[in-house]
């Protein structure tokens, strides 16, 4: 049985058997949110092992990537013991709304930063040839700008295009020193390269061999900045989600904490 199919059916298993064991409690009189809420906290403590993990990963705790899935199947099941523990109803009380909230926000950013782990990294490699990690983006954008500056600061000396000198400095200078059409990566297009280009291309219709020169030069290196900031706002996306994902893990895990306090304080004072 491949391991994908194995995984998704112990998921499934293990929420149908969390469904049956509610329920029998329930069938003998008793109060099955005092279990499933358990079985809730549990599977959320296990969900925070794996952040725990991430922060420690000179320790012989196991594969990355073996953690990585418990916590994806884990969270599936997490999600199941939610909806069992609040019934499928909505919340009734503020504190509840507050976890209902946080809830979502940590189940749907694991869920997209899930997609996002697996779909940016093959976009990456079908779209761009020299990749570099996020952190060394801003080294690469700079070296790329001192190199383009150089180029234009050749050409000016030798007159090769006084038009494309101009052109650089009023309209690429600035486009070569810091992220641009970030809107534009993320969906995929590529109007605003494609403009550039074009817009080189009407500075001059019959350039000399010096000019021209310069002109494709500066072409290539226009087409590699496009490159490096697709890389920066897909792996820019590629980190964004974790924090949303982290912090309100962590808000929610203290509000849990809290909801059981209170939770057993009425029970206390009812008996």
């Amino acid at each position: 049985m491949p391991q994908l199919v194995r995984n998704v059916v112990v998921t499934v298993v293990a929420i149908a058997a969390l469904f049956w064991v509610v329920g029998q409690y329930e069938t003998a009189l008793r109060n099955p949110r005092f279990l499933d809420g358990w079985i809730l906290a549990g599977g959320m403590l296990a969900q925070l092992a794996y952040h725990v993990r991430k922060l420690l990963p000179a320790l012989t705790l196991g594969r990355a990537a073996s953690w990585l899935k418990m916590h994806v199947y884990v969270g599936y099941f997490v999600i199941a013991a939610f909806l069992l523990h609040t019934s499928f109803s909505a919340p009734e009380t503020s504190l509840e709304w507050v976890l209902w909230i946080l809830f979502v926000v940590v189940s749907v950013s694991g869920v997209l930063g899930l997609y996002l782990t697996r779909a940016i990294p093959a976009r990456l490699q079908h779209m761009s040839a020299d990749q570099v990690t996020f952190e060394q983006i801003g080294a690469a954008r700079a070296k790329l700008a001192g190199e383009v500056d150089g180029l234009m600061l050749n050409s000016v000396k030798s007159a090769a295009s006084a038009a494309l000198s101009d052109y650089y400095a009023d309209h690429l200078y600035s486009y070569f020193r810091k992220p641009r059409h970030v809107a534009a990566h993320l969906v995929g297009s590529q109007y605003p390269l494609q403009a550039m280009c074009d817009n080189l291309d009407r500075l001059e219709s019959q350039p000399d061999t010096k000019a021209r020169e310069v002109l494709e030069k500066l072409k290539a290196y226009v087409v590699a900045k496009f490159d490096l900031d697709h890389q920066y706002a897909l792996q820019g996306l590629q980190h964004a989600w974790l924090f949303i994902h982290i912090p309100a893990t962590y808000c929610l895990i203290a509000m849990s904490v809290l909801h059981t306090m209170i939770v057993y304080a009425y029970s206390s004072g009812a008996r």
